[in-house]
């Protein structure tokens, strides 16, 4: 967010400044989600809902499930929430006792740890850069210990574009602690992969949910929990005395997303394998090499030039002489250090833009210029 807020000062400041920073793809939300929304205000639908969410939309998710996954869910383990930022501190502040450990991936989203140290639990981050930035089963079984609560996991992945496939899932379920799985970027794949679900393989596992990325709804604020059963009375307790409950109005807005998941979807996912197309014939030319391939989500995570600094200064390099906004490495954990990430929140042509704008920073700073 230190990126976003330069880049943003730069802006008014007159700088045309490209976004390759952003966690968001800088779509649209489709018009027929937004009409839903709007009709739900004029039918004042605005009061309260169930504490835990609309009955409907937890059906809708459970019914979701049952048609992209194969699983069954009672709707009473689905407990909607303002985004799933809210989810993640939730379920934390649900499972975790003072000095319980959390093991998560490395590199990884930069609040990952803070949702943990908030519930008073301890992130233990498991280094990925030994297995070219695949997080696995057996990077996590080296980190657990008598005080391992439970084992976070995104897929596919942020910074990574990684994924996982069914045996790799069924490895995380069988270590023994309780899944919790980031499934945020689900329909959001390149080449045709399909994510599986954790909670095809294991009911010890609690799944996160959000509209914000395959819906094009990130400013909507809206996602859930899939918990297990054991956990619904405690959870939902909890949730009512946090969160009493979520925009309504937003939620019937929810509701037809799911109804059109498969054509929102692809239309999102056809324009992001696009603007990833573009960025990785660009990449060659620059002389970036992928730190690893991206099968998902929208990023690319990139290795640094040698002699650049650190990730940060480069990244404010960047954006400084370049007018390209970009992610340092750094920020998604220890081993993230000496890698760059872009996002894929511009078009292509953008994209295209925001390159030529790189190429011509390396020749101005010749010593950095790769050989």
């Amino acid at each position: 967010m230190g990126v976003v807020d330069e880049a943003a000062r730069l802006e008014r400041a007159g700088y045309p400044v490209i976004h390759l920073e952003k966690g968001e793809p800088g779509l649209d939300t489709p018009a027929p989600v937004k009409q839903a929304a709007i009709e739900a205000l004029l039918a004042n639908k605005t009061r309260y809902s169930h504490s835990s969410g609309l009955p409907e939309l937890r059906q809708a998710v459970c019914d979701y499930y049952a048609s992209q996954y194969g699983v069954r869910i009672d709707p009473r383990r689905v407990v909607v929430n303002a985004g799933s930022s809210a989810c993640l501190v939730e379920i934390f502040l649900a499972l975790l006792s003072p000095g319980d450990e959390v093991v998560l991936p490395d590199p990884g989203y930069p609040a990952y740890p803070r949702f943990i140290t908030a519930a008073r639990g301890v992130p233990v981050q498991a280094g990925s850069a030994v297995t070219g930035y695949q997080h696995t089963a057996e990077l996590v079984r080296e980190h657990l210990t008598p005080r391992t609560k439970a084992i976070l996991i995104n897929f596919p992945n942020n910074p990574t574009g990684a994924v996982a496939d069914a045996a790799q899932l069924a490895a995380f379920a069988e270590l023994g602690p309780i899944v919790v799985s980031d499934e945020v970027y689900h329909g959001l794949e390149a080449d045709g992969c399909h994510s599986r679900s954790i909670l095809e393989f294991t009911d010890n596992a609690v799944v996160v949910g959000s509209f914000s990325k395959a819906y094009a709804m990130t400013g909507w604020r809206l996602g859930y929990l899939i918990v297990p059963e054991h956990m619904v009375t405690a959870v939902t307790r909890m949730h009512e005395d946090l969160f009493v409950g979520t925009n309504t109005f937003i939620q019937w807005a929810a509701i037809t997303a799911l109804g059109d998941a498969a054509t929102i979807q692809r239309q999102v996912r056809e324009e992001l394998n696009t603007r990833r197309d573009c960025l990785l014939a660009e990449l060659p030319r620059l002389g970036l090499q992928l730190a690893h391939q991206p099968r998902g989500a929208f990023y690319v995570l990139v290795r640094q030039w040698a002699n650049t600094g650190t990730s940060a200064q480069l990244a404010a390099d960047l954006l400084k002489h370049a007018h390209v906004a970009i992610t340092p490495g750094s920020v998604f954990g220890p081993s993230g250090e000496g890698n760059i990430r872009f996002s894929l929140s511009a078009p292509a042509d953008q994209i295209v833009v925001a390159m030529r704008r790189v190429e011509k920073f390396l020749v101005e700073h010749p010593a950095l210029a790769p050989r």
